[in-house]
């Protein structure tokens, strides 16, 4: 058997996969190209040794340039790892590894990752497009081994920040050629044999017609434009961003103080700081689009006109989603939020929806007496999905003082405190609406996240958490999917509403 994937056994499906082919107690071969003092040192190398000794495999090291193709046959598994995919195919062409390889394939199990899954099948040429600069073998005929004819993109998300036009090239490529390449996500692979099976993430959702790689996304407000959460790991692993409040002209903020910690959360009164769509459109964007993951821009405004005037602006971009912040005061209204009444809701949600092309959603505010029928408004609308909670209205005060800590007096409460009011919300308005619900407002962990889903949310946002743990993101990813494949759950769109009430 052939298992062809991105970045090794990384996850519960593919492990589950290859342990059918898998007998503990056998032996593993590692092959690597890598200069001996490097791959000692190397955290890749280490991580997939790893991986195959978790299946209970003795796993050693191989190179083609010390050691006969032959010996592989003593191997019960054989992992060719990443690396560049054009050095990779030249050592096995010239130690006539090609053979070993196949019998392998044929008797035991064969994994390909990133390049090694490249070098399995049966050319380079698609990666060619992409970087002619790797072939410093200065390979001429593209082809390689030919072991599954099966085309693979590894790294799908994760790449586009790194090749311009990354899917145009593939599509390109697929016509030309007459193929079709799958493209791979990290975590992700497929089981060449005779009936090709793609071994997907069970986290995959769909929401409002969008597809999210998993159903965690960076709540507005907390992840900023997502730049300096790129420093710690490629935001490619996150379902998504729903970016900054973004209003027509820039916005300075309220004065500070203007963040506090509250018992199990915080209090914010930021008052919607941004740069503006102008300045969004023609910076944050371009940077923000090439980073492999879904796209959400967060509208505000203080008129509908400010609304529909931002929306148009987005209308050309690429941008995935808009979400609606109506938790905003309609200042030809006296200040009252858009958001706190039916009409409010079902007027600004009209106006935005006739001139957005894009998917609509629309962020609810918890500060009301029934959100269900807030829920019913904005559907009537035309909202293509919710997104429920947003902060509730809290208060702190400074007994030295007697002032308000928050120099705005009041501000938003988020962080664990609010998981209750949030989940009991979202489970009323999943009983009344038929659009997609996304659930946000004190997730921090997996089993947050379960019970959301559970309420009825299609997928969740992950805020405050991230304020204390900026891996909080893909910690609950995790754990969610290791929840499904334990619970022998095929997709997370499984858990959705699955709640029992008594």
């Amino acid at each position: 058997m052939i298992i062809l994937c991105s970045d090794g056994l990384s996850s519960p499906a593919l492990r589950q996969a290859a342990g059918q082919y898998i007998k503990a107690g056998g032996r593993a071969a590692l092959v690597v190209t890598a200069d001996p003092e490097y791959r000692e040192k190397s955290w890749h190398v280490q991580r997939l040794k790893e991986e195959l000794a978790s299946l209970g495999l003795l796993v050693e090291i191989f190179d083609f340039d010390f050691q006969p193709a032959e010996q592989l046959l003593r191997y019960d598994v054989v992992e060719l790892i990443g690396g560049n995919p054009y050095y990779l195919l030249d050592s096995i062409w010239k130690h006539d590894g090609c053979k070993a390889l196949k019998q392998v394939g044929e008797k035991g199990l064969l994994i390909g990752v990133s390049a090694g899954a490249l070098v399995l099948g049966p050319s380079l040429a698609l990666i060619h497009r992409y970087s002619p600069e790797m072939n410093t073998p200065g390979l001429t005929d593209l082809r390689a081994l030919g072991l599954t004819n099966i085309q693979i993109l590894p790294h799908y998300s994760r790449f586009h920040s790194r090749y311009e036009n990354f899917e145009a090239k593939c599509r390109n490529y697929e016509q030309e050629q007459n193929c079709k390449v799958v493209r791979l996500d990290d975590g992700e692979g497929i089981l060449a044999g005779n009936s090709p099976e793609e071994l997907r993430s069970p986290l995959r959702v769909k929401v409002a017609g969008v597809d999210f790689r998993n159903p965690v996304i960076a709540a507005s407000g907390t992840f900023g434009f997502g730049r300096e959460y790129s420093e710690l790991y490629h935001l490619s692993q996150l379902g998504g961003i729903s970016c900054k409040g973004i209003t027509l002209k820039p916005r300075p903020g309220n004065p500070p103080p203007r963040v506090t910690e509250t018992p199990g959360g915080m209090l914010n009164a930021v008052g919607l700081q941004n740069p503006g769509v102008d300045h969004f459109v023609q910076h944050d964007l371009p940077w923000l689009s090439r980073q492999g993951t879904r796209i959400i821009a967060n509208l505000a405004g203080s008129a509908v006109e400010d609304y529909c005037r931002t929306a148009e602006k987005l209308n050309e971009t690429n941008i995935d989603m808009v979400e609606l912040n109506i938790s905003c005061p309609n200042v030809k209204e006296g200040g009252v939020q858009f958001g706190v009444t039916t009409q409010g809701v079902e007027e600004i949600t009209k106006a935005v929806r006739k001139v957005c092309h894009k998917p609509l959603m629309v962020k609810l505010s918890p500060n009301v007496t029934d959100i269900s029928e807030m829920a019913l408004a904005a559907e009537s609308a035309g909202a293509d999905a919710v997104s429920l909670i947003n902060t509730l209205t809290g208060m702190r005060i400074d007994i030295n003082t007697r002032r308000p800590i928050i120099r705005n007096n009041t501000g938003g409460l988020s962080g664990p405190a609010v998981l209750p009011v949030a989940l009991r919300m979202v489970w009323q308005v999943a009983q009344k609406v038929k659009i997609p619900i996304v659930g946000l407002g004190g997730i921090s962990t997996w089993q947050d996240a379960v019970e959301m889903l559970l309420a009825g949310a299609a997928a969740i946002q992950v805020g405050t958490a991230i304020f204390t743990d900026p891996y909080a993101p893909l910690k609950i990813a995790q754990g969610l999917e290791e929840y499904l494949v334990k619970n022998r759950i095929r997709s997370v769109a499984e858990l959705s509403g699955g709640i029992r009430p008594w």
